[in-house]
């Protein structure tokens, strides 16, 4: 990141616990978000992620442990004293408004005059590129367009931190590509703290600072995207972040080659695009091992072919760079994988 503006600030949450009657939603889940930064919090259905966000925003029962937004511990604080922008899944825009309406609704409701609010409100749609549209209606606009108008509506009343409840989700792929692009650069361009809620690992990897991928309420690991998807702590993680072929045990040395050796709870973890597949055994290096196999499936992705390798019990997956006129290897051929060693990480289960 940047330098970031004076008055950004971080957000704490400490030993955050939340249930609903009997059942435990968030475990005991603790997180610095740095003042300016772009943090997602990843993970699939039932994870917590939008629990997690929307207690952040004051929504909700009342959790155990403690957040804090800078200064400020807002755990018990009612939704509308923290200072916090929410943008959710549904735009929740009112119909019978126009654009101007719309944005201008949450600043009329705090008493703001007359003559600021026409400014902020045109100084906000003219950042998200809507001043042109400001009286038309939500029905008259696109998916896309009815999206900036909710980020231009949280955006104007300055917020704090800005939340986003997958905000993309209701969009189609090319208009999701555009507009997490579009997020990103507002959010870098305001330099305002911003959360980010999706359980699409590719939107989180390419507009996140850093990533905290949720499971079971629990927090399974956090960091940059690229070092999440390298570094994997466990299972979950790595398959969660990609492709991943895992297999119980570790490498181990005998008369000079690589094996692997079952080892209980611990995992080898290594990408489809780690190896290369080869016609026939080859002689390889200390650097790297080779594994022997048959072509069980295979499936073109136009990029590249993936073939499903059957290794002893394991079925390798193989991903190899496609290239008109370059040969394929069909079902049943024998073949063998070679991997660089250092290309292997290891997992728990």
């Amino acid at each position: 990141m940047s330098d970031i503006r004076p008055d950004a600030v971080g957000v704490t949450i400490e030993d955050l616990s939340l249930s609903f009657g009997t059942t435990e939603v968030l475990k005991g889940v603790n997180l610095r978000i740095e003042p300016g930064e772009f943090f997602t919090f990843l993970g699939p259905s039932g994870s917590g992620k939008s629990t997690l966000l929307r207690a952040i925003a004051g929504f909700g029962p009342i959790p155990g442990g403690h957040i804090r937004i800078g200064d400020d511990d807002v755990t018990r604080l009612p939704p509308w004293t923290r200072n916090v922008g929410m943008v959710f899944q549904s735009y929740a825009l009112w119909p019978h408004m126009t654009v101007r309406k719309n944005v201008a609704f949450g600043l009329e409701e705090r008493k703001v005059p007359a003559s600021e609010i026409r400014e902020r409100v045109d100084e906000a749609l003219t950042l998200v590129g809507l001043l042109d549209l400001a009286e038309r209606r939500p029905s008259q606009l696109s998916g896309g367009q009815q999206q900036r108008v909710a980020l231009a509506r949280t955006i104007v009343v300055e917020p704090r931190v800005l939340l986003l409840d997958e905000p993309l989700s209701n969009l189609d792929a090319n208009l999701r590509i555009q507009m997490r692009r579009e997020i990103l650069e507002l959010q870098r361009k305001l330099e305002l703290t911003t959360i980010f809620v999706t359980h699409d690992q590719e939107e989180a990897n390419t507009t996140s600072d850093r990533i905290a991928v949720l499971d079971q309420g629990i927090v399974q690991q956090v960091g940059p995207p690229i070092e999440l998807y390298d570094e994997p702590v466990n299972r979950f993680v790595a398959d969660f972040l990609g492709t991943a072929n895992l297999i119980e045990g570790a490498l181990q040395t005998q008369d000079g080659k690589l094996l692997f050796e079952a080892k209980e709870g611990r995992m080898a973890m290594f990408r489809p695009q780690d190896l290369t597949i080869q016609p026939s055994l080859v002689a390889v290096g200390s650097e790297s091992t080779f594994l022997a196999g048959q072509v069980e499936h295979r499936e073109f992705l136009g990029n590249l072919v993936r073939y499903t390798v059957l290794v002893g019990e394991h079925g390798i997956l193989v991903d190899d760079s496609h290239q008109a006129g370059r040969p394929v290897f069909n079902v049943g051929d024998n073949v063998a994988l070679v991997l660089a060693v250092d290309q292997v990480r290891f997992v728990f289960d």
